[in-house]
């Protein structure tokens, strides 16, 4: 029986495979003298100190001379020999049922992002003499459901296309998502509105919650099996599928987004007016008491430096969970802003106050953005004007009109910043035995008439991408080791 099934169970522990930082060595402190031993200990530790003095010396001069400020990092430990023969991490599935004589199974080898982190596969890499890792994939290497992306409720098919649930509503994404462009896929509604079986598709952020459906909250756009409607922020909004969809049907979606250069212009756009409009009309509250706050101040001029060139932020370190090699990186949590759109509630004491101001103005849109629909072929309702997934240069604050667009809540020092897994996924939710398939392509059963990207075109496209930030990490992480 797996650890996590038992009846008293616990979760097996992550560790973390970095250098502890070098402690500093007080030399203030007493030293028990009664020794030879002891002198002579005090003799190296007043030499040691001085070696250390001397080194950052030496660096800090070096980095003013190249213009150039290093921050302490975490490094990661020598992998070990073993971890060389090792592939890749080869997760054990386990029969949970079967549904229309499909067998679906369940994982509990992986770690699954939650808690405010997430978690992709990693691999020693010798040719790095820096970050000694990289990045690497789990089998089945095409776009499916991603195994580290899912609510553990939910249970797959051996090729990880198919989803469904033993429980109530519980979701998953795909393991590649859309940034830019425009990409085609299908969703195969295999069981569906028979014995109180249900299913939600639609495209979700890293943000939306996995232990509900698509559409239950302002991250995700769903559309509903019953009636058809898109449903976000769980508000039924207009109906986009005729009639709705059951077991047989096949839903196609043609995801439509701009360039990110163009998607990044109208961010800064936003930012600039909502700036403008806060000194020309300041915000009533202002007079109020403010609450106490031990977060540092931020600098958003500093951000701004941070993220030039389109920089890509991937604060990872390399774990070992189950003896398997993993990275850990911080996920995007949930803003203050968007939670109020799905509860208008604000507390004041013993009372609440239901509020009508319209925040979704403090929310900037992807600019010519919609998702196209299609039923068994036939082009349906589509969804436009979807909020944007970029960060907004702005400060967290009570002011829910001004605040920025992202959050890393267990990431102290967050600067809203990208770290390329932002964007928009496939995302699929059941309900009792309810079960749907992810077609990416490139056959579907309903080809696009439009020339657009299969959705499985994605993966090849996220692998390179990956290849690359981890040499620009290296590259980077060498130059800055060159002044230690």
């Amino acid at each position: 029986m797996s650890e996590l099934t038992k009846e008293v169970s616990e979760e097996p522990s992550i560790e973390p495979q970095v250098q502890e930082l070098t402690a500093e060595i007080d030399s203030s402190q007493p030293i028990d003298s009664s020794t030879s031993a002891n002198a002579h200990s005090y003799s190296t530790r007043s030499k040691h100190r001085a070696q250390q003095d001397e080194h950052e010396l030496k660096s800090k001069l070096k980095q003013k001379e190249h213009n150039v400020v290093v921050y302490p990092r975490l490094k990661p430990i020598p992998f070990k020999h073993s971890d060389l023969l090792v592939n890749s991490v080869q997760p054990s599935f386990t029969e949970a049922t079967t549904v229309r004589d499909m067998k679906f199974y369940q994982c509990e080898d992986l770690p699954i992002n939650k808690r405010g982190f997430k978690y992709k596969p990693c691999r020693p890499n010798p040719e790095f003499q820096s970050n000694l890792y990289s990045t690497t994939d789990i089998p089945p290497y095409h776009v499916c459901v991603d195994l580290f992306d899912r609510s553990p409720g939910i249970i797959f098919d051996n090729d990880l296309t198919t989803v469904s649930t033993l429980q109530g509503w519980r979701s998953a994404r795909a393991n590649v998502g859309i940034r830019e462009g425009s990409y085609y896929f299908e969703f195969e509604i295999v069981n569906s509105c028979e014995d109180n079986s249900h299913v939600r598709i639609g495209l979700a952020r890293r943000e939306a919650s996995l232990e509900a459906p698509v559409g239950f909250d302002a991250y995700s756009y769903g559309i509903r099996d019953i009636s058809g409607e898109y449903i976000t922020t769980s508000r039924r909004k207009t109906v986009c599928i005729d009639q709705g969809f059951k077991s047989g049907d096949v839903i196609g979606f043609l995801v439509e987004l701009p360039s990110l250069s163009k998607h990044k212009q109208a961010v800064a756009k936003f930012v600039e007016e909502k700036l403008i409009e806060a000194k020309v009309n300041p915000n009533k509250e202002t007079g109020k008491k403010k609450r106490k706050t031990t977060k540092k101040p931020v600098d958003l001029q500093e951000n701004v430096k941070f993220n030039i060139h389109d920089n890509i932020i991937r604060d990872q370190i390399p774990i070992r969970y189950k003896n398997s090699l993993y990275y850990e990186q911080f996920e995007y949590t949930t803003t203050k802003t968007m939670d109020h759109l799905l509860n208008p509630i604000t507390v004041f004491g013993e009372k609440a106050v239901l509020e009508n101001d319209d925040k979704t103005k403090s929310i900037p849109i992807i600019p010519n953005s919609r998702i196209r629909l299609f039923k068994n072929g036939i082009e349906q309702q589509e969804i436009k004007d979807l909020y944007s997934f970029l960060p907004t240069n702005l400060e967290h604050t009570d002011d829910l009109s001004l605040s920025a667009n992202l959050n890393q809540q267990q990431n102290p020092n967050y600067r809203n910043s990208d770290d390329g897994t932002l964007g928009y996924y496939p995302m699929l939710s059941t309900f009792q035995h309810g079960v749907v398939k992810l077609n990416p392509g490139p056959d579907f059963k309903y080809p696009p008439v439009t020339s657009v990207k299969p959705l499985c075109s994605r993966y090849d496209e996220t692998v390179v991408e990956e290849w690359l930030w981890d040499i620009i990490d290296e590259v980077e992480a060498e130059y800055l080791d060159s002044f230690e």
